[in-house]
């Protein structure tokens, strides 16, 4: 298990990781689409709502000085000021730019980060707690602790997205893949191109 996670009202665990990981990162770059992608409408968008607030205000001047006899401004519709409104709200609630940071963005991209870092180590989210408790507790004793599911950065990213051959990194991470992770979750052996790996290195 990794976490519990409240948004998708569901547990990250060995079948599902992999498929959040992929959920935050394409979150992630749909966010730096919407914000360079959408710059333009975002410019016209907000010149437009300034444009209402100077057009509102001449209104209410024009009421309170009693000009009837002049031509009213054009009013914006409910729909045009609501298209207007909801690009302005869609771009800071994706903005990537440094002064324009928002929630959304900045916490996607802090979990996705987080998470490559943690898949790097070959460790969970659970585990990443339990490792940093077991460490502390054999350097006190002067030993060292060893992650035994870390088989490097390269090899804990084939096993996390289950890439047993070079085809795969094609068929299985850029192309849609129902394909099951290594083992069951609970205890299983590592796939047999690590295992390999690994007695070539001790051998060595």
């Amino acid at each position: 298990m990794d976490h519990h996670c409240p948004w998708l009202n569901n547990c990250v665990g060995h079948y599902n990781h992999r498929y959040f990981f992929s959920f935050c990162f394409f979150m992630t770059l749909g966010c730096v689409y919407c914000s360079y992608g959408s710059w333009d409408l975002f410019r016209e968008a907000y010149a437009a709502i300034e444009k209402m607030k100077q057009l509102d205000k001449n209104k209410l001047q024009a009421v309170a000085n009693q000009t009837y006899h002049q031509t009213p401004p054009p009013i914006f519709s409910f729909r045009e000021r609501m298209t207007h409104k909801s690009l302005v709200y869609l771009w800071f609630l994706c903005s990537l730019r440094p002064s324009f940071l928002s929630s959304v963005a900045l916490a996607l991209g802090a979990l996705t980060v987080w998470h490559a870092v943690l898949i790097s180590r070959g460790e969970t989210s659970i585990e990443r707690h339990i490792n940093k408790k077991e460490r502390r507790r054999l350097q006190a004793k002067g030993r060292v602790f060893r992650n035994p599911y870390n088989y490097g950065c390269l090899d804990n990213w084939k096993v996390f997205l289950g890439v047993d051959t070079g085809r795969h990194w094609l068929t299985r991470v850029l192309l849609p893949s129902s394909h099951l992770p290594h083992g069951n979750g609970m205890s299983w052996e590592p796939p047999p191109w690590v295992t390999a790996h690994s007695a070539s290195v001790m051998a060595v």
